[in-house]
């Protein structure tokens, strides 16, 4: 069963993801954190259960979304977890792939299967 988890600060936001994701077939893990403080903490409490995947907002309170990349970049068992941002700043994915982004999803365009697509292929 795979483990998804979603940083995003926005719950109705977080929670149209997750419905989205959860139209796939198949049963997901889906963990919602509402800010990298907290999401780094679940990964510190559990290295040996970590996700298969994260969708991850870019501006975050407190520390934001590129804070986090670099933090989850800096370590191998974390740097290797595949990445979706769901930004509404547009970025430049190519800049990104150091960090292990797959895809960006951008909130002003996205559509429900769009996610679940972008989901299905990256994972």
């Amino acid at each position: 069963m795979p483990k998804i988890f979603i940083i995003e600060d926005d719950a109705w936001m977080a929670e149209c993801v997750a419905r989205a994701i959860n139209t796939l077939p198949g049963t997901f893990t889906i963990d919602i954190f509402e800010n990298a403080i907290a999401a780094m903490s679940a990964l510190s409490d559990c290295p040996d259960a970590l996700p298969d995947l994260i969708l991850l907002d870019i501006l975050l309170d407190g520390p934001d979304g590129f804070t986090l990349l670099h933090e989850l970049s800096s370590y191998d068992d974390t740097a290797r977890i595949p990445i979706i941002l769901v930004t509404s700043l547009h970025l430049n994915l190519a800049d990104l792939t150091i960090y292990n982004v797959q895809n960006i999803l951008y909130k002003d365009q996205m559509t429900p299967s769009e996610i679940a697509e972008t989901v299905q292929h990256v994972l």
